[in-house]
């Protein structure tokens, strides 16, 4: 039996098919497009939709996308994942490989999501509920032709993830075959290994599979493939692997993170700093404990407290 996505949707929010059409043909074109700042350098494009699309998204999520498999080699977007846990997995490689997908998100188009979602859904939705759920998904940016998944957007992540799993699977099954450690986090894929001179063989499954993947047109960023070992600094995810094997999150943050704890002690921070103070430390907590313990020794537990104690102004009203 055919669902009717129209008549879901209705039962559970009750949005009739008029007012459906009307969000769906309108979504593209109705995100907030924006940048931010990366840590590495450049400005990555945010486009968040409007509210009545994301509502959409989201019970689509919940009611269909969720019903997608995501390979367990990925470690981004999904229930207890993390970049500590992706960074963990290769801790005890010595050579690192580590490739990034060109414009990510911005690859995988409409015509991509009416395929996946013709291979998942054409026993349950009609060709016309498939093409809806694509658009709906999507945005327009008037730099690139098409249809196209962004950043910002709740349902992008977990579409990515799931159109992904032919490719994570593939790559996979060599790794564990060659007793190599497989992660993608997002656009960025991280190899480990103990074997010296692995990295060729690596950029070749990659490229490979790149090429036998028939729903997403992939482009490696080839200015981002490094090939490390623990000569040199081995970062994953922005975190880095110690040659202790350990997670840190690296001597820089440290050194940036204890000096803004100084001039917070001598009130020299701006709201803005405070509040960046507070995020480092929450992070430095989740990822490294040990260094919160030092800090605690060098500035005093009750300064450290009064700093993860802060709230925004909009919080205190």
């Amino acid at each position: 039996m055919i669902d009717n996505l129209s008549g879901l949707i209705h039962l559970s929010l009750g949005i009739s098919t008029t007012q459906l059409d009307r969000i769906i043909q309108r979504s593209p074109f109705t995100y907030k497009i924006y940048t931010i700042k990366k840590r590495s350098g450049g400005y990555r494009t945010i486009a968040q939709p409007a509210k009545e699309t994301k509502f959409i998204q989201n019970w689509l999520i919940e009611n269909i996308f969720s019903t997608f498999p995501v390979h367990e080699c990925a470690s981004a977007y999904k229930n207890g994942a993390s970049i500590l846990k992706n960074a963990e997995l290769h801790k005890k490689g010595e050579f690192l490989s580590k490739y990034d997908f060109k414009d990510f998100f911005s690859s995988i188009k409409v015509k991509d999501l009416v395929l996946f979602f013709t291979h998942q859904l054409a026993h349950r939705f009609s060709k016309l509920d498939i093409l809806r759920m694509a658009q709906i998904s999507c945005v327009r940016h008037t730099e690139l032709s098409g249809l196209c998944l962004s950043i910002g957007a709740p349902s992008s992540p977990i579409l990515s993830n799931a159109i992904m799993y032919d490719f994570d699977a593939k790559i996979y099954e060599w790794c564990n075959k060659n007793n190599i450690s497989y992660s993608r986090y997002a656009d960025d894929l991280t190899f480990s290994t103990n074997e010296l001179g692995r990295s060729d063989e690596i950029t070749s499954l990659v490229n490979a599979a790149i090429l036998e993947n028939k729903i997403v047109k992939l482009q490696i960023n080839k200015k981002k493939t490094v090939h490390l070992s623990k000569k040199y600094q081995r970062r994953i995810t922005g975190l880095i692997i110690t040659n202790s094997n350990i997670v840190s999150i690296g001597r820089s943050r440290k050194r940036e993170i204890s000096t803004l704890i100084h001039k917070f002690s001598l009130n020299m921070l701006s709201d803005d700093e405070k509040y960046r103070l507070q995020g480092l430390l929450g992070f430095s907590k989740n990822i490294e404990p040990l260094f919160i313990e030092r800090m605690n020794v060098k500035y005093g537990k009750d300064l450290i407290n009064q700093i993860f104690k802060i709230r925004k102004s909009t919080d205190t009203a």
